[in-house]
């Protein structure tokens, strides 16, 4: 009984642990893996922009629009009016420079000939006419006079050859600009002369430039100080000169407010166009580099100016270099994680031999643009896997097995892929176990049989509940035996006691019977008879005291006491 008893209790106790233990387990795995598996913040650089502006120092632009994009990242270190309206003069000929070139990019040396509609309108709208009706040049000499001393009549020259007539040229820009989103712009012709239904915004501009910029042929014109152009059929050599002065190295020069001069030319600038009208202003878009950073500065509505010493001053060059010192002074690029060494993170790995874990590290650079004062508070790294239920053994040295994010203030702003530092050996009982279960299969691809053992704890729970009520009934069949023979003893010590007290009233009969002095006759010759001795012999039993049996005496033994009844 005793056996039976602590073989129940042992089997109840374990099975009741494997009920609590298994989910705690569970649920321990499942919490370490969700502290490394995080989802990333959302891709959006709203956010990461606010903070970077806010962590750099204070500037206006001394124009009325102006915008400063680090082209690498994307990102607008500087903006001022950069959504509202302006007209973009000459600013224009970059669309129609990339238009051509998408369209028509193969037939650089087809010869183009001037017609008359080309030249209708140029000279009254108040530009300049450089060339003649019937002279006949190829697509790329027009393009360079449209880029590089920005000749107007050479944009619908080039509308004509490519999409038959200029209408259809100005929708081809409009549909293109549209494609790009650019959702403040709208073009009425080709060269930018003043249109009202002619405008766009700032930051529409740097959308068409960063798309014009893709082509390799946009890059060489447009950063092209000076140009010669053959003989035409009608015209003599002509050698063209860039009407952008940061990228004109000639000496010429400017007085600045304090007093000194300067030269306009800017040795890391490159391109991209100018551009003017009364309407318009004083524009220019450039492009320079640092070898950290490539910045892209957008000048409108910069003045004329007329100096003291009756010089005339072009403040459309003179901001764009102060935006392009603002942006070189203040930003840099600061690497946030070094390829094969940092950060680095420590993961689990199930069903490895002899290793808890693996250790993981970036497999390239990650760098974010900064302002070189930066919060470094604000700068965080996460990762996740590609696999959302964890790493499994085997894996190989440098496997990718999941994504690094860093953000600056909440927004990410740079990832790369992470990798594994180690091998990891498989241990193939672990996994034949797992495969077995169908641990790490999802639900809808496991086997009628690896679905049935996720119900484990059904036959658990009917053992358990099975084992309790067998112990129940053993406990009440016990208590239910004790009171039965708690009875028993009670009634055999009532008997006991009836007796001894019928055979003490029997003896007192018999004495008070006989006369005082005397024996109690006997049958013959006054001896006593068998009755008379049998009563004289019998001892008037005591008060008993009843035992139970299995404790040394015989139940029966009370029927054979005093003799025959």
């Amino acid at each position: 009984m005793k056996k039976t008893r602590l073989f129940a209790f042992f089997l109840s106790l374990f099975a009741l642990l494997s009920l609590l233990g298994l989910p705690v387990w569970a649920s321990e795995a499942e919490t370490a893996s969700a502290s490394s598996t995080e989802a990333p913040w959302a891709d959006d650089l709203t956010g990461y922009r606010e903070n970077l502006l806010a962590d750099a120092p204070d500037y206006e632009a001394g124009c009325e629009t102006a915008l400063l994009l680090e082209l690498n990242s994307g990102i607008v270190v500087y903006a001022k009016n950069a959504e509202s309206t302006v007209y973009p003069a000459s600013l224009t000929k970059i669309m129609t420079c990339m238009v051509a070139i998408e369209y028509a990019g193969k037939d650089l040396d087809k010869m183009v000939t001037v017609s008359e509609e080309a030249l209708e309108g140029i000279a009254e709208a108040g530009g300049d006419v450089r060339l003649q009706v019937g002279e006949q040049l190829s697509l790329r000499d027009l393009l360079y006079y449209l880029m590089v001393n920005s000749t107007n009549e050479a944009g619908n020259v080039i509308a004509e050859y490519v999409a038959g007539d200029i209408p259809a040229f100005v929708s081809l820009m409009n549909k293109t600009a549209k494609d790009l989103g650019c959702t403040g712009t709208h073009f009425a012709n080709t060269h930018g002369l003043h249109d009202p239904n002619h405008y766009t915004t700032a930051r529409d501009l740097s959308v068409i430039v960063r798309k014009a910029l893709t082509y390799e042929l946009f890059r060489e014109i447009c950063n092209t100080p000076e140009y010669t152009v053959p003989a035409t059929n009608l015209s003599k050599e002509k050698k063209l000169t860039t009407t952008n002065y940061l990228i004109l190295n000639d000496g010429n020069r400017y007085l600045a407010d304090n007093g000194n001069y300067y030269t306009y030319y800017r040795s890391d600038a490159a391109g991209i166009k100018t551009g003017y009208t009364s309407a318009a202003g004083r524009c220019v878009i450039s492009r320079a580099s640092d070898g950290n950073m490539d910045l892209l500065c957008i000048i409108m509505g910069a003045q004329t100016r007329m100096m003291s010493d009756g010089s005339v001053r072009y403040d459309n060059f003179v901001e764009a270099k102060k935006l392009f010192n603002y942006g070189f002074d203040n930003f840099a690029y600061a690497k946030m994680a070094i390829a094969g060494s940092s950060p680095m993170f420590q993961e689990n790995v199930k069903y490895a031999e002899n290793k808890r874990g693996v250790v993981l590290i970036p497999s390239g650079d990650v760098s974010c643009l900064l302002p070189k004062e930066y919060d470094k508070e604000q700068v965080s790294t996460r990762y996740e896997l590609d696999d959302p239920n964890g790493l499994s053994a085997p894996l190989s040295q440098g496997q990718k097995v999941g994504k690094l994010y860093v953000s600056y203030g909440g927004t990410v702003v740079g990832t790369t892929e992470l990798e594994t530092l180690t091998a990891v050996e498989e241990k193939p009982v672990d996994k034949a176990i797992a495969d077995l279960t169908g641990k790490d299969v999802p639900d809808e691809e496991k086997s009628l049989f690896q679905k049935l053992l996720g119900y484990w704890y059904v036959p658990v729970l009917v053992i358990l509940g099975l084992i309790l009520i067998l112990m129940l009934r053993n406990a009440v069949y016990r208590a239910q035996r004790r009171k039965a023979m708690e009875r028993r003893r009670q009634r055999a010590n009532a008997r006991d006691a009836r007796e001894a007290r019928r055979l003490r009233q029997e003896q007192q009969t018999l004495r008070s019977s006989a006369p005082a002095g005397t024996r109690t006759p006997s049958r013959a010759g006054g001896e006593r008879g068998p009755a008379q001795r049998r009563q004289q012999s019998r001892p008037v039993p005591e008060e008993p005291t009843r035992r139970l049996p299995g404790y040394g005496q015989n139940p029966t033994d009370r029927n054979d006491r005093g003799g025959r009844r």
